[in-house]
């Protein structure tokens, strides 16, 4: 499987969002079709130096050649265009919440603080296949690296005791209800376990960071 290895996002491509296609779709900026593409939609915002018109697929190497950028979205708000964005200036209800001041605020002066080559160079990474979206997760003043999915026996193996559950509690950064690993993720899982976790190691401190989709 092709890799990736990047600052921010060392997997397979395959847990990207681009793929090779076959029918002859071409990159809008080198008009390739050998390099893996991405489907410009409603999911995938980009950026680029001056207005596209008719852009449709943009590929990897032209990613790389710093041709455009996709608009992420990270832990406190997004990076955009016009720059940083914190969730509640965007969705203003979220500074009513009962934990804003406790948890998302703390989040949101982190973003801010971020050194602007860094949120450059997470604009020039290719954001990971996500159900509801990928969202960056940041440490030591900085974004973590995507590593992967894990499952069940990612866990044992990166656990400093081998015990999968009780790490993956201590790196969950959405909280899930008791026994939520045991039915979604352990050997005994439910016949019905659908989530996903996408692991993050900070490249400073080596920490292990994951969320839940």
């Amino acid at each position: 499987m092709e890799n990736i290895n990047l600052k921010y996002f060392k997997s397979s491509l395959y847990e990207s969002v681009f793929e090779y296609y076959s029918n002859g779709e071409t990159c809008h900026f080198c008009k390739r079709t050998s390099e893996p593409l991405v489907k410009v939609d409603e999911t995938i915002e980009i950026v680029t130096k001056q207005k596209e018109e008719g852009l449709e697929y943009v590929c990897l190497g032209c990613l790389l050649d710093r041709k455009y950028a996709f608009v992420q979205e990270v832990e406190g708000g997004y990076l955009t265009e016009e720059g940083i964005v914190t969730s509640s200036t965007k969705y203003k209800s979220l500074q009513d919440s009962i934990d804003y001041h406790t948890n998302l605020l703390p989040k949101e002066e982190n973003l801010l603080a971020i050194e602007k080559s860094k949120i450059d160079e997470l604009m020039h990474t290719p954001p990971f296949r996500a159900w509801q979206g990928a969202v960056w997760l940041t440490h030591c003043n900085d974004f973590m690296t995507f590593v992967d999915i894990w499952e069940h026996e990612d866990f044992v193996a990166k656990s400093p005791d081998g015990n999968a559950e009780k790490f993956f509690d201590e790196i969950l950064d959405n909280w899930q209800e008791d026994d939520f690993y045991k039915e979604q993720f352990s050997p005994e899982k439910s016949d019905y376990a659908e989530s996903v976790f996408y692991a993050f190691e900070c490249s400073h401190c080596k920490k292990y960071r994951g969320y839940v989709d």
